[in-house]
């Protein structure tokens, strides 16, 4: 007689999930850990893999999942907080200059107003006058500014973030951008056997910023308050000016250094001072400013800034580029400057000629 076989179900069978296993003798690859302890992404990958799709996490990927979350948020954090040091050293850097300024145009009998040096007040032509009450708030908010400054811990503590900001963890130095553009105006360099480029680095936040190609840039690293020792201590606007060719550089770079100083006056005096120890004709000024300076400002933009560095010499842009943060410029020198008496060429220059006064350009909301 014969017996029927039952039919086989259509319904596809119910898979009901596992967490991962391994059979008896299989040895787990031992999880690795870097310097600071914590345990590396290749281990966290096997873990993963070992854990079949739709299957439950196991508790030692739970908790590697959990650490790894826990210190993205603990970056996060600080760089947020590293962030908001700087922006707020800026503003009160800023507001200081313009508060002193106020009091050296009061002393000095000039007015302040109108001139793009920070709002003071005038003294003549009828306009407001600059009155005893006036200087006393003004002397009582730099007392009160530099107090802020000291608990945020001054510019020591300003510069100690700045670094950690040019971290490779948060995106390197800004010097990477400038060597290609270096290499595509010396196309001709002998990298090996060459004289090597003068590289002058005002405001270095570290000395190793160029390390890599010493073999065709010598670097000159100097900063007001260096956070290394081979970072020379110098206030650009007080360094001699180079007397002989020899003594001038092939670049000089001005990384987020202009947008720190709070007087716009000095602001162009140090664009100005840099054509001085550039060569004519082949030198390269770098600047790098926070985005928002040529984007979201209402007296700035690119159009403005090309045409003022033109003003100066810069009359090429080699190269710029608008990041998502940074605004990057390689100005060359194309025509020499004017001595510090004003004299070029033989002939006196109008060097108190003010070609750029302060002048509203994008009147929107939410602008700088």
């Amino acid at each position: 007689m014969a017996v029927k076989k039952p039919k086989r179900s259509t319904a596809k069978r119910r898979r009901i999930p596992v967490t991962a296993s391994l059979s008896p003798g299989t040895a787990l690859p031992t999880p690795t850990t870097n310097h600071t302890g914590s345990s590396s992404a290749d281990s966290l990958s096997v873990l993963m893999a070992l854990t079949p799709s739709g299957a439950e996490t196991t508790s030692s990927t739970s908790s590697l999942l959990t650490i790894k979350s826990s210190k993205a948020v603990a970056r996060k954090k600080s760089s947020m907080a590293t962030a908001q040091l700087i922006r707020r050293y800026h503003t009160l850097n800023k507001e200081l200059s313009q508060c002193l300024a106020r009091i050296d145009a009061s002393q000095a009998g000039t007015g302040a107003s109108g001139n793009g040096n920070g709002g003071g007040y005038q003294r003549s032509q009828g306009g407001p006058r600059y009155t005893a009450q006036q200087k006393a708030n003004d002397l009582a908010r730099i007392a009160a500014i530099r107090q802020e400054m000291d608990d945020l811990g001054g510019l020591d503590m300003y510069q100690k973030a700045s670094t950690l900001g040019q971290s490779k963890q948060r995106g390197g130095d800004s010097s990477k951008w400038l060597i290609p553009v270096i290499e595509s105006c010396h196309p001709q360099l002998d990298k090996k056997a060459g004289k090597p480029l003068r590289l002058l680095d005002i405001g270095a936040l570290s000395p190793h910023n160029y390390q890599k190609y010493t073999s065709w840039i010598k670097a000159t690293p100097i900063d007001l308050n260096p956070q290394d020792p081979l970072i020379t201590k110098m206030d650009f606007l007080e360094m001699p000016v180079p007397t002989s060719k020899d003594q001038l550089f092939d670049v000089v770079c001005l990384s987020l250094v202009v947008n720190f100083v709070g007087d716009p006056i000095q602001r162009g005096e140090i664009l100005r001072h840099s054509a001085r120890f550039l060569v004519p004709g082949t030198g390269l000024l770098y600047l790098v400013l926070p985005l928002p300076c040529i984007d979201n400002s209402r007296y700035m933009d690119h159009e403005l800034l090309v045409e003022m560095m033109a003003a100066l010499g810069y009359t090429t842009l080699v190269s710029h580029h608008l990041a998502k943060k940074l605004a990057y410029y390689a100005f060359r020198l194309d025509v020499a400057p004017a001595d510090k008496d004003g004299k070029k060429g033989g002939k006196k220059a109008a060097v108190n000629q003010l070609l750029f006064p302060k002048k509203m350009r994008h009147d929107k909301p939410n602008r700088n």
